[in-house]
């Protein structure tokens, strides 16, 4: 039993030494008496005023510690009146034997209340800034450098951190213990929000932290951040998290490493990699992310806003995408790019590199049917009518849109492919668009593409340098089908045929209206084996003559076409206005030719025509005067009567001269 004896006696001296060492603490050392070398080594670290309210307390029950009540650091000069940051109370856990020997060795800290107050001055420098510059260069120290310091933990309850319109509230920080080599699992939590009403996002996160400060290196595992986001008139808020087995920092090398992370919100999630180099020097970072396939509707729907509505029902119903990117000194890159959506799919590359920084891109479409996501009530029709309203609510027509028309353009290249495009009626292939824009210039050239078995090219220039853009234009079609062509606009069922047109023409104006008042060039067109729809011509020539027998009106045809074998004009296209002096058209049995003029701004028409009735090829049985007014889109036709009384009697003449021998007395 002697050892008993002795294991008692060595526990009652501990508890003994313990008790006395207590008492000692209770008697020698008075807290306050650090209050002065708190707040000299506070300034002279940072420059900055510490106010520390009321005395600083010592408990010895149930731990040593320091409690200090209300207190605020200062802002450096230039800044407002009010503290850096404050406090309602800190308490300090310190080690109890170097607290005898006058050293102050931390072991716990504990901070309620924190509220963190960052501010900019009017020359952009930040409260937070120069930190330490009153700190003699011979006391600098290498902040990660030597072991870490033996620290139980921190704990940060009720914390607010303020800057620039963004609050974040009820900021809660909880660590493990420090030190050496070990893990120090940490957690956070916080509301932010940025002043706008019903929105804001909650944060909660978690990992574990391992340094090696005297290698500097950092290593964040297991990390996990979610919370929820509230939008502005989104309803429920959504769940979002951000997750990565590791996160990996090498400050003597300057890298980073993260070999996978996840995130998501909603239903939409995304995965990748980083690896990042130079991160205090030049950061450079290269990966790759995968956006997994995502039900477009349904996360919409998540997220409480509507995606317009669609011809086809299940359209805009699935997206992914994936890409390797790369971001340096040089500028961003996504190279590999893929991108699905619904049955079309993208590939090819971007950039934003150079100085100034242009977009560089060369993407590519296998195949698209646009038909799939025109409005359900707005056919290819009425899109382009609306086209041609500039006064239309959000069209450019209004003096908001002119005001911008000196906007700075951003520099960019590349080429843009699609395999195939269905645009009602037309099916086109082989699409291929150059684009270049730099010092606010842009260029189309060449535009490519085959359309129904014909072809078109293109060369747009748009010079956006002034005050108000010039347009310039030089487009061909050759060998299209051209009931198809005018199919999609409010010309549709006007003709038919294949055909060749070509326009080259300049233009000043932002607005549709404001380029055709403008517009000046070159028209012409030459189409082969097609009809005028809506137009009887045929039927107009019976009837003017009719009109000279005084016969009945003969009977129209159901529904009034004009056929021909070729229809070829030219045209000067002057102010909006094309003009007109060589329109022929031509069939088997009837030959047109004439002049006149066409107001593309207002679609009026006003054509003065010859029709000929061939009795035979070359021999004219009847010369028929016609006058063309109202407008493009519903002409209205009628003998020219005037016209036509002239060359009755011009006839009439002819006859009486030639009866009497004196054929040709007047000249023709």
């Amino acid at each position: 039993m002697r050892w008993v004896k002795i294991l008692a006696g060595l526990v009652g001296g501990i508890i003994a030494l313990l008790a006395v060492g207590l008492l000692a603490v209770r008697l020698l050392v008075n807290p306050n008496d650090f209050k002065g070398r708190i707040a000299t080594a506070v300034k002279e670290s940072t420059g900055r005023e510490l106010l520390l309210k009321g005395d600083i307390k010592l408990s010895v029950v149930p731990w040593v510690a320091l409690e200090l009540g209300p207190a605020s650091l200062g802002n450096p000069p230039g800044f407002d009146a009010e503290p850096f940051l404050a406090f309602n109370r800190a308490a300090v856990r310190v080690k109890l034997f170097p607290l005898l020997a006058k050293r102050l060795e931390i072991d716990r800290v504990d901070l309620d209340g924190l509220d963190l107050r960052l501010r900019k001055n009017p020359y952009g420098t930040g409260n937070w800034e120069n930190f330490g510059q009153k700190r003699k260069p011979e006391a600098q120290a290498d902040s990660l450098s030597g072991p870490v310091p033996e620290l139980a933990g921190i704990k940060i309850t009720n914390g607010r951190v303020s800057y620039q319109g963004i609050l974040v509230e009820k900021f809660n920080l909880a660590t493990g213990a420090f030190g050496g080599q070990g893990v120090t699992p940490v957690s956070i939590s916080f509301d932010a929000n940025r002043a706008v009403r019903d929105e804001s996002v909650t944060v909660s996160a978690k990992f574990d932290l391992s340094a090696d400060l005297q290698n500097k290196r950092l290593r964040l595992a297991a990390v996990n951040l979610s919370g929820l986001l509230a939008r502005a008139g989104a309803g429920s808020p959504v769940h979002w998290e951000l997750t990565a087995p590791a996160i990996e920092t090498d400050l003597k090398a300057q890298t980073l490493a993260v070999p996978s992370f996840a995130m998501s919100l909603a239903s939409a999630r995304v995965t990748g990699k980083l690896q990042g180099t130079k991160i205090l020097d030049d950061l450079g970072v290269t990966g790759s992310v995968t956006l997994a396939p995502l039900l477009l509707r349904e996360f919409a729907s998540s997220l409480s806003f509507t995606l317009p509505k669609t011809r086809d029902r299940k359209a805009l119903s699935q997206l992914s995408a994936g890409s390797d990117f790369s971001y340096g000194a040089s500028g961003m890159r996504l190279e590999h790019l893929q991108a699905q959506l619904d049955d079309t799919h993208l590939k090819g590359s971007v950039a934003l590199v150079g100085e100034p920084q242009a977009v560089k891109f060369d993407l590519g479409v296998d195949q698209i049917n646009l038909d799939r996501y025109l409005s359900p009530d707005k056919g290819p029709a009425a899109a382009a009518k609306a086209a041609a309203e500039p006064k239309a609510a959000g069209m450019p027509g209004d003096a908001s849109t002119q005001a911008r028309g000196g906007a700075k353009w951003p520099n960019a290249e590349g080429t843009f492919t699609v395999g195939s495009l269905h645009f009602s009626p037309l099916d086109f292939a082989s699409v291929r668009l150059m684009l270049m824009s730099k010092d606010n210039v842009l260029h189309l050239f060449p535009s490519q593409a085959q359309i129904d078995g014909g072809s078109y090219s293109g060369n747009i220039t748009v010079d956006n340098r002034g005050v108000t853009p010039a347009l310039s234009i030089d487009e061909h079609l050759s060998g299209v089908d051209m009931a198809r062509l005018v199919a999609g606009t409010s010309y549709q069922g006007r003709l038919s045929g294949r055909g060749n047109v070509n326009v080259k023409a300049t233009a000043h104006g932002a607005a549709f209206e404001h380029i055709m008042q403008g517009l000046n060039g070159h028209f012409d067109a030459n189409l082969a084996d097609g009809a005028l729809e809506g137009v009887d011509l045929s039927y107009e020539l019976g009837l003017a003559q009719a009109l000279v027998r005084h016969e009945a009106a003969p009977s129209r045809s159901n529904p009034p076409r004009t056929k021909f074998d070729a229809v070829k004009m030219s045209a000067q296209i002057i102010n909006g206005v094309a003009a007109t002096k060589d329109l022929t058209i031509s069939s088997p049995i009837l030959r047109v030719t004439g002049q006149g003029s066409a107001n593309l701004v207002n679609k009026g028409i006003d054509f003065q025509l010859l029709a000929s009735v061939m009795k035979s090829p070359g021999a004219v049985a009847a010369d028929i005067p016609l006058k063309i007014t109202g407008t493009y889109v519903d002409p209205t036709i009628r003998p020219d009567v005037e016209a036509l009384a002239k060359g009755q009697l011009k006839q009439k003449l002819q006859d009486v001269l030639e009866k009497n021998g004196l054929k040709g007395l007047f000249g023709k």
